[in-house]
């Protein structure tokens, strides 16, 4: 895989004492440790994953921190229990040490009473699939497109190379939603006939590995919930009614999301519209982490389902998610991702960026390869309730056209130019 990561150019080691990237195994997380090896900005490569690594770091931790250089990337760092304490006591002792760690589940969330122990010490960062910025050899547009975003700049005509993120045609965007952005997928090492597999594999792994140490649940039951999510992508989740369809508890289902959420298989966003004191993840927008996987569950399920535009547009939405999501931690500033609803008239808007200042990007997303004014209703609806600074219709066709006030339809192409 020689594709470079929007993130890579924040990993330097001069940061913070500890940064921690987390994201789903297969992603490419190890590859990326290991290029900043390789490239001389960290020192050492140490992996957990490596039995004797683990073992001798088990069996004194202290004294295998100390041996380690300045400059140590510990991969798969959710393996050791109590190393984020351990190192909260060293780079407090030795400055100038530096450490990254990878996870390929949440690092470092409890301790000392439950409290984060690198807290002011760390800065976390998530590597997700590949996007279609990274595909394309474009990783650096990933800092800018949510500025772009503010700004309107995104709607100004380029000459500069566009990225070929799929066909016009929606009918033919499945390969694109079928391979979807983990890397074995994404760049084709894994034939298209072999994709469906490829993924149950995957899953079935992601369910069954010992991630964190002493965890224990009922693998064949967290894939039952996480079908049941990953089947409607994009829906907005109810975990009454979930629980109700799946014959369980629905405090079950929610430690099963739970489970789902550390090991970076789902995407939840808030509503914007609810209270942020009443915000929880029930009535979040649930997405796929990656549309590979809600591709595969509903072929498995029903594959004449796959020809239906409503489900293809809901897959579309979860892709453009996954390209939208992973710029907000690069952008210069404190922005969030939420989705709007309002419950007394059902209006919707399927992503909505928020920012520190009070501003607002809205984002449709059609599966169509045209767009007008009936597609801009919820982004409407929104505007009269908060402040709208711009709207975009995000569609597979291939003009720019304003809509309305503030309201722009958007090629996607054109929103992952560089």
């Amino acid at each position: 895989m020689d594709v470079r990561r929007g993130i890579e150019p924040f990993l330097l080691p001069s940061a913070r004492p500890v940064l921690i990237v987390e994201g789903p195994r297969t992603c490419g997380k190890t590859y990326v440790a290991r290029h900043l090896v390789d490239q001389g900005v960290w020192e050492r490569f140490e992996s957990l994953a490596d039995p004797d690594t683990a073992a001798v770091a088990a069996n004194d931790m202290p004294g295998w921190l100390m041996s380690l250089p300045d400059h140590t990337v510990i991969d798969e760092a959710q393996l050791l229990p109590d190393l984020s304490l351990r190192l909260k006591a060293l780079v407090d002792q030795q400055p100038k040490r530096r450490f990254l760690l990878t996870g390929s589940a949440h690092l470092a969330r409890t301790g000392l009473g439950g409290v984060d122990p690198l807290t002011g010490r760390v800065r976390r960062w998530r590597l997700n699939p590949l996007t279609a910025f990274e595909l394309s050899g474009h990783p650096s547009a990933m800092g800018t497109l949510i500025g772009r975003l503010f700004e309107g700049d995104i709607l100004a005509d380029t000459t500069s190379d566009t990225p070929t993120v799929g066909p016009s045609d929606s009918t033919k965007w499945r390969t694109t939603l079928q391979r979807g952005g983990f890397p074995l997928l994404a760049l084709g090492t894994v034939p298209t006939r072999q994709a469906a597999q490829w993924v149950r594999d995957t899953v079935s792994s992601l369910l069954s590995d010992n991630l964190l140490p002493g965890e224990r649940f009922d693998s064949g039951l967290a894939r039952r919930v996480l079908d049941a999510c990953l089947r409607v992508p994009g829906d907005i989740l109810n975990i009454a009614a979930l629980g109700q369809r799946l014959g369980l508890d629905p405090r079950t289902v929610d430690r099963y999301l739970d489970v789902m959420d550390e090991r970076f298989l789902l995407l939840f966003l808030p509503n914007l519209a609810t209270n942020p004191t009443r915000q929880t993840r029930a009535r979040s927008k649930v997405h796929p982490v990656d549309s590979a996987f809600a591709y595969e569950s509903i072929q498995r399920a029903d594959p004449d389902a796959l020809r239906n535009p409503a489900v293809i547009g809901h897959l579309f939405e979860s892709w453009v998610a996954a390209q939208i999501l992973p710029c907000l931690q690069l952008h210069d500033g404190i922005v969030e991702a939420f989705y709007w609803r309002d419950a007394k008239t059902d209006r919707e808007v399927d992503i909505v960026v928020a920012d520190s200042e009070g501003r607002h990007i809205g984002v449709e997303v059609k599966a169509s390869t045209q767009v007008g004014v009936n597609d801009t209703v919820g982004l409407q609806a929104m505007a009269r309730r908060l402040p709208l600074t711009m709207g975009y219709v995000v569609y597979t066709g291939d003009r720019v056209a304003r809509l309305a006030d503030r309201i722009w339809a958007l090629p996607v192409p054109r929103l992952m130019t560089s």
